[in-house]
């Protein structure tokens, strides 16, 4: 097999590990927002300010970032608090996606150097049979032809399965992004209702001094 087929093989095989990793990892981060953050407003209710971001630390993913964010920076006016929301967001879905792009980059070279094999293995079959003229040897043809439609097919399939990953984890990014647009909705509106959060457990500080 020609440096090209296994090249093929090496990205298909870095491709797989790319789509694995960053499938279980947003499966990791899949919450549901509703009862994330009911859970998180049982404690605000209380002025619980501190133990809502704890538990906002302790979730991994992007929803518990809004939220921390949210909480954090909850004096500020809505607009502000919103551009801090959105930048927030951002540069989360920045981070989810930047792996992922990798499949579409192996999607489009795959196909390419599955093309450049099957030309330097038709040159090959060539030159064997020049080589070998005027007695031609068949055999050397046929496996330098076999060694160029290999390469071929090897791209062709990784570049399937690349595009294929992609897909899947476009899709569920973007379902992520919606739980995360209806968390900040759900969030901003708390907090609206709430203007004084976070007032008793300040309350009870005065208190102990």
């Amino acid at each position: 097999m020609s440096v090209l087929f296994w090249l093929t093989v090496a990205l298909t095989v870095v491709a797989v590990a790319v789509f694995i990793d960053r499938l279980l990892r947003l499966r990791k981060i899949a919450i549901d927002p509703q009862d994330f953050l009911q859970g998180i407003f049982t404690v605000l209710d209380k002025g619980q300010t501190d133990e809502a971001l704890a538990i906002c630390d302790e979730t991994p993913g992007p929803l518990a970032a809004l939220v921390a964010e949210a909480v954090t920076h909850r004096d500020s006016d809505e607009e502000h608090l919103r551009e801090i929301l959105a930048t927030t967001a951002h540069a989360e879905l920045s981070r989810l996606e930047r792996r992922t792009m990798l499949l579409s980059l192996f999607a489009q070279l795959l196909p390419l150097i599955g093309l450049i094999g099957t030309f330097v293995g038709g040159y090959a079959a060539l030159s064997a049979i020049d080589a070998s003229a005027p007695l031609v040897q068949p055999g050397v043809a046929v496996h330098a032809a076999a060694g160029a439609l290999a390469t071929t097919i090897a791209g062709l399939v990784g570049a399937a399965f690349c595009y294929a990953g992609h897909y899947v984890l476009v899709m569920k990014t973007d379902a992520l992004s919606l739980h995360m647009d209806t968390c900040v909705a759900l969030t901003l509106d708390y907090l609206a209702r709430n203007p004084g959060l976070g007032g008793e457990e300040e309350a009870d500080d005065d208190g102990a001094e």
